[in-house]
């Protein structure tokens, strides 16, 4: 999959839960956003999902990144193990790549976030 990513701002907001699109609507000073589906957020509801979405998708990230480490890790033994030198190399260069990758994910899901509305910034898995 060669995919380009961009950091183009979206059009639109999705649904934390469902990923439905979002509308947004406004009761005096209460803004909220509802999907299709009927899940409904204010906005500091829905930062909070957010972040929770966020947070739940970088660690599933990071666990595929060790699965892929481990198994690049057995493949190279096995290679190692059959005498078949350029391939182990090759096994050991996917192995490198998934933890080097790995220790970028792990940064940041160590990182202090910004939480509006929350009076000291809250490291990643509280």
């Amino acid at each position: 999959m060669a995919a380009e990513y961009t950091f183009d701002e979206p059009v639109a907001l999705t649904c934390p839960d469902c990923g439905g699109a979002l509308r947004r609507s406004e009761l005096g000073t209460l803004i909220q956003f509802r999907c299709h589906i009927g899940h409904v957020y204010t906005a500091e509801v829905m930062v909070a999902a957010q972040f929770a979405a966020l947070e739940w998708t970088v660690a599933a990230a990071l666990r595929s990144l060790s699965e892929r480490g481990e198994l690049c890790r057995q493949m190279a033994d096995q290679a190692r193990s059959a005498g078949d030198a350029g391939v182990t190399g090759q096994w050991e260069a996917a192995l490198h790549e998934a933890k080097e990758r790995s220790s970028v994910l792990r940064q940041l899901l160590e990182r202090e976030w910004t939480h509006p509305g929350e009076a000291e910034p809250m490291a990643s898995g509280q």
